[in-house]
């Protein structure tokens, strides 16, 4: 299922804040400069990125069940295109509209997500299994009911990558971590056993970036 942002020439795909910063900066920081994209948090949410008074502004844009999009306590959109024409003529609530966007530099393509293929198959999976569906009847179904199957799975998206461990102890973490490469970065998240819906966050002495996974 492609992003529905894809086609828009200021969506930038999963990047970080920095990076976001970073193209800003690059176009000359105007007032109303602009660029979408991936919320690398909440699965099928955006950030709207935006300059204003020589200061960067970051909105989250958060997916509706209904599928509809919107910048909290704003009005809901049908899509990301249709949210950024709202405020391109009416801030409703930003430190100004939207008045440049910030359009990817020629060749570059919005960056893929980490989850963007798993989600993909997770969501094909939960349809085909609860409907019982195959063929053409899936794909129909699969486009009705992304949206609402998508937030279903977005809190469990986690337990399929390689980097989550369940039930995992301190000094479990920590073996892992200091066994084999011990690189800056390195990282896992694993689930407190004795304190249910708690996550972990291991003490990692071989390099502190990328060890910040969730709250603890």
């Amino acid at each position: 299922m492609p992003d529905p942002a894809a086609h828009l020439p200021f969506f930038y795909g999963s990047i970080s804040r920095a990076e976001a910063e970073e193209h800003l900066k690059l176009a000359g920081m105007a007032d109303g400069l602009f660029l979408l994209r991936q919320c690398l948090r909440s699965l099928g949410g955006y950030v709207l990125s935006l300059v204003h008074d020589v200061r960067f502004h970051h909105f989250p844009i958060e997916r509706q069940l209904n599928g509809t999009y919107a910048i909290a306590g704003g009005k809901a959109h049908c899509g990301p295109a249709e949210l950024c024409e709202f405020y391109s003529r009416d801030p409703d609530g930003l430190p100004c509209n939207l008045r440049k966007p910030c359009n990817r530099p020629s060749g570059l393509e919005p960056q893929p997500g980490v989850f963007d293929s798993l989600r993909d198959g997770m969501v094909r999976d939960y349809v085909r299994q609860t409907w019982k569906l195959e063929g053409e009847a899936l794909e129909q179904a699969i486009i009705s009911q992304a949206p609402q199957v998508e937030k279903l799975i977005a809190t469990t998206a986690h337990e399929r990558m390689p980097w989550y461990h369940s039930n995992l102890t301190r000094e479990e973490a920590e073996r892992k971590l200091y066994s084999g490469s011990q690189t800056d970065g390195k990282f896992l998240l694993g689930l407190v056993g004795l304190n249910l819906g708690s996550w972990v966050r291991p003490q990692c002495a071989v390099g502190s970036e990328g060890c910040a996974c969730a709250h603890e």
